[in-house]
């Protein structure tokens, strides 16, 4: 066999090549591996924004004619991510309004009808856990102009109380230490046993507390069950009046800009006509909690838009209301003296299409 010698060029060529690979950092090796609660943090700071409302649960608890004790009061929370550079990176306002049957009970019970808290997310303590940490102040409104410059030193805080969230199949499930988080309430020492459940399609909230001699529950609805909190969907919408349409040239009147989330969102538009009118919308997805049909089938839910004329004693005159499938993104209804339309988006960011 004969071996050929390689000239000099070729061996100063392959003696680099091997230096070079040996002296080289791995550029394809592989990344360093997160914990999974630092990915599932991300993915709960994603999905945690939103607006949620229990409208639905609130008017079944009603329709079913529950006791005033188990009925769930209507409340509606805007979580929004924030600016608070001093309190960490995921950082978020959490505002809470009771609204409606129940709105006064309810409010007495928390101290206003509407409290504000700003909520914190960070990993650990387990390598799957995600911590929630609640902070607010002694007035429980947090004006938004002063969240940027606001410090941990300047807001209340029980880390005994913070939330620890692991993921599940569809969703990720909260809950305090047990029997960790404790206050005075009338006197006795209290624990709080709050739990949240955060999904694409709702929130769901249980805010008990019991009496740490007996155990007994003192707060809560009687029944014990959570809120269920959907998350709602904003639509633009717009009314014309009179309902123009079929090609028809005659002179109409837009009242535009509306927004209605679609939870119950409701707004009232005045008429520039020389005699004014109050046209009443609102727009709900209606989630069935019982059945409403013969031989046990099955009730579909609904996206409904409600459009009325508002009479000068509150009640509701000529008008109708329209639905459609529940994920629908668009939704109207002419009744020739005005025409409803909504959409999820806005006509002037629509694009043309075949």
């Amino acid at each position: 066999m004969l071996w050929l010698r390689p000239s000099t060029n070729q061996a100063r060529a392959t003696l680099g090549a091997v230096l070079l690979l040996l002296g080289a950092p791995a550029v394809f090796a592989q990344g360093q591996d997160s914990t999974p609660g630092e990915r599932n943090l991300l993915i709960m700071a994603e999905l945690l924004p939103g607006t949620y409302d229990n409208v639905n649960q609130n008017y079944f608890d009603i329709r079913r004619k529950l006791p005033d004790a188990d009925r769930h009061p209507h409340v509606n929370s805007v979580i929004t991510r924030v600016s608070a550079p001093a309190l960490g990176k995921f950082v978020f306002l959490w505002r809470e309004t009771f609204v409606g049957d129940g709105a006064a009970s309810a409010a007495a019970a928390m101290g206003g009808s509407s409290r504000d808290s700003l909520v914190t997310l960070q990993a650990g303590p387990g390598a799957e856990e995600v911590t929630m940490k609640r902070w607010t102040n002694a007035t429980r409104k947090i004006p938004n102009e002063q969240i940027a410059s606001l410090t941990p030193q300047a807001l209340l805080n029980a880390p005994a109380c913070d939330i620890t969230f692991k993921r599940r199949a569809d969703h990720f499930a909260g809950r305090q230490a047990d029997k960790a988080c404790r206050r005075e309430w009338r006197g006795q020492p209290v624990y709080s046993d709050h739990q949240v459940s955060l999904s694409r399609s709702s929130l769901w909230l249980q805010e008990h507390e019991h009496l740490v001699r007996s155990g007994e529950r003192v707060s809560g609805v009687g029944s014990g069950e959570p809120y269920w909190l959907e998350r709602a969907r904003q639509f633009h919408c717009y009314v014309d009046v009179p309902g123009v349409g079929g090609g028809r040239d005659m002179p109409f009147n837009r009242y535009d800009g509306l927004l209605l989330h679609d939870k119950g969102g409701t707004t009232v538009v005045r008429t520039r006509d020389a005699t004014p009118i109050d046209i009443y919308l609102r727009l709900q997805a209606v989630t069935w909690h019982v059945l409403n049909e013969a031989n046990d089938n099955f009730n579909r839910n609904s996206l409904v838009l409600y459009a009325y004329q508002k009479e000068s004693d509150g009640t509701m005159g000529k008008g109708s209301y329209a639905f459609t499938d529940l994920d629908a993104t668009r939704i109207g209804n002419n009744l020739g003296w005005m025409l409803v339309n909504c959409a999820l988006t806005r006509r002037d960011e629509t694009r043309p299409e075949m």
